[in-house]
């Protein structure tokens, strides 16, 4: 560029300076406020001190039309960009009726034709008006000003594009997920499915989503011909991560609506922890959840079970927590050699036909196939401690087996819970024992058979007066009141409904009975008992028949 050039601003260099958005490029705006037509080029060099940099910017703003050679330095200019703007000084050249050709200095007008028609104007002001001679020219050449090409456009022009390719990945990407025929990866998915859990597996539909991230979603699950046991929807997140033929390694897996038997369930969490050591398994889960699941042994279910299983980096089950009963039932589980190992937390959990529920409850145990054996039972019942072990088993129909001690219940709430109509206070202990068979639930809570040696202390049964029958003597009938008492034992068989009591001991200071009693499903009530009552000086010992319907019951004096 010639060192001795001098530019001027046009008017729409004028107006960018004004405005900071028309040239904003930091190099750009600072040559463009230097030039004021009088520095050249070597000028403006020296004052920024990078000749590169200014007639770099001095290229494009006058490329831009913020910018144009000054009159002073016309011929120079012409001579220099003679070979590359031809085009330009044509333009410019129609524009030789404006001025005085009077005014044309002498040296301009012998410079050649291109130039001999060069229009006289005034060097453009910074502060002039747009309506000036000179500033009309600076507009109207073929291509307007605010036609040619700026850096911000540019700029504007590059991010539409970059914009414009990530919606069409976006649309792309979406059309891909809604369109693409999913379900044909059904026998791949079922094959590494039933690889990984040891059982044949069945899926009803695959699809994908986006939302909140993608994922891989199957749907109607089903397990060989286990008609009781499906899954609703299996969501797999990072579904990329299954490509290729190397060791899939998945973040999450989401299980909803999983309704399996207590055999299936046993089967898939034993397949879980024995996963690393498959052959040929190359699925490593490192977090599956379960929402809204349920475990059923025959008809009767344990409900709205959640939680979540933990797997080691090499894909070792590492830990198993379920919760379930709007969270009154807290289960840990783990695999062993000899089943699922349970540590099994309660509070406020009332089991599925139990009348009554636990307060809390903790106990161990292990959930094998076809049984289910709970260890260590320890639990705070009906106002008491009862302590443990149980076992079911359902490989053929349904059996139960329990036994547990019995420590401080109350007697009010055992009879509210077990037996409604028998008034009953007190704090019972004792030992109970409890076996049943049957093909259903039904059919095995109606032949539990319950053995209970039981004893009472301090308290009260309603109903009958033993001590008023007994000071009457023979022939007398005393109906309703209550027997206070120290210390009540008896031996109760409960089946069919039925409850016999035998060797029946009552101490209620100076008097004692002992006898024996029948009460019926029907709440009617018989017994035979031999009231006594010592003093000092005598004692005296009555035969007494107790009958009735629960809780009216008469006691009368035989002879």
């Amino acid at each position: 560029m010639e060192p001795k050039l001098v530019y001027a601003k046009t008017p729409t260099g004028d107006e960018a300076v004004r405005q900071s958005t028309r040239v904003v490029q930091r190099n750009l705006r600072m040559v463009l406020v230097l030039v004021d037509g009088n520095l050249t080029v070597q000028d403006l060099t020296a004052k920024i001190g990078n000749s590169r940099l200014v007639e770099s910017a001095l290229r494009e703003l006058e490329e831009g039309g913020f910018i144009a050679p000054s009159f002073e330095a016309v011929s120079i200019w012409e001579q220099n960009k003679q070979q590359t703007r031809d085009d330009q000084v044509s333009a410019l050249s129609q524009f030789s009726t404006f001025g005085s050709k009077a005014s044309i200095p002498a040296k301009v007008a012998d410079t050649g034709k291109a130039v001999s028609d060069f229009p006289s104007f005034d060097k453009p002001s910074p502060k002039s008006s747009p309506k000036t001679g000179g500033e009309k020219f600076l507009f109207e050449p073929d291509r307007p000003p605010e036609m040619l090409p700026r850096d911000g456009g540019s700029r504007i022009s590059v991010r539409k594009a970059i914009t414009g390719g990530l919606l069409l990945i976006v649309i792309l990407l979406v059309g891909l997920g809604v369109f693409y025929p999913y379900d044909s990866l059904k026998p791949a998915i079922e094959r590494a499915a039933t690889r990984y859990l040891q059982t044949p597996v069945k899926i009803g539909h695959v699809g994908l989503s986006f939302a909140p991230m993608p994922q891989l979603n199957l749907e109607d699950i089903r397990f060989g011909e286990d008609a009781g046991s499906r899954i609703e929807t299996v969501r797999v997140a990072s579904p990329h991560l299954l490509l290729g033929s190397t060791k899939h390694r998945i973040p999450r897996v989401d299980v909803f609506g999983a309704v399996l038997t207590a055999n299936r369930f046993v089967a898939i969490f034993s397949a879980l922890g024995a996963a690393p050591v498959s052959a040929g398994n190359l699925l490593l889960i490192r977090r599956l959840r379960v929402d809204h699941g349920q475990i059923s042994v025959r008809d009767l279910a344990l409900n709205d079970i959640s939680g979540e299983i933990l797997f080691t980096a090499d894909g070792s089950l590492e830990k198993a927590s379920f919760q379930a009963a709007e969270r009154r039932i807290q289960l840990e589980a783990r695999p062993s050699p000899q089943g699922i190992v349970l540590s099994i937390e309660g509070l406020g959990w009332k089991p599925g036909g139990l009348p009554a529920s636990f307060n809390s409850l903790h106990a161990k145990g292990l959930l094998q196939k076809d049984k289910l054996l709970i260890q260590s039972l320890d639990a705070v019942f009906l106002g008491g401690l009862l302590k443990g072990n149980w076992l079911l088993d359902w490989r053929s129909g349904l059996a139960m087996a329990g036994d547990a001690t019995l420590s401080r219940l109350d007697c009010r709430l055992v009879s509210a819970a077990f037996a409604p109509s028998l008034k009953l206070e007190g704090e019972l202990g004792g030992t109970l024992r409890l076996r049943g068979v049957g093909n259903d639930w039904e059919s095995l809570r109606s032949s539990i058979e319950a053995l209970l040696d039981v004893d009472v202390t301090r308290g009260i049964l309603h109903g009958v007066d033993l001590g008023e029958v007994a000071r009457r003597g023979a022939g007398s009938v005393v109906r309703s009141g209550a027997t206070k008492f120290d210390h009540l034992h008896a031996k109760l068989t409960i089946a069919s409904g039925r409850t016999a009591g035998q060797d029946v001991r009552l101490d209620a200071g100076m008097m004692t009975a002992a006898g024996e009693f029948v009460a019926g499903r029907d709440r009617l009530v018989d017994s035979r008992l031999t009231v006594g009552i010592k003093t000092s000086v005598s004692s005296l010992r009555v035969p007494v028949r107790v009958s009735g319907v629960l809780p009216d019951l008469v006691a009368s004096g035989s002879q």
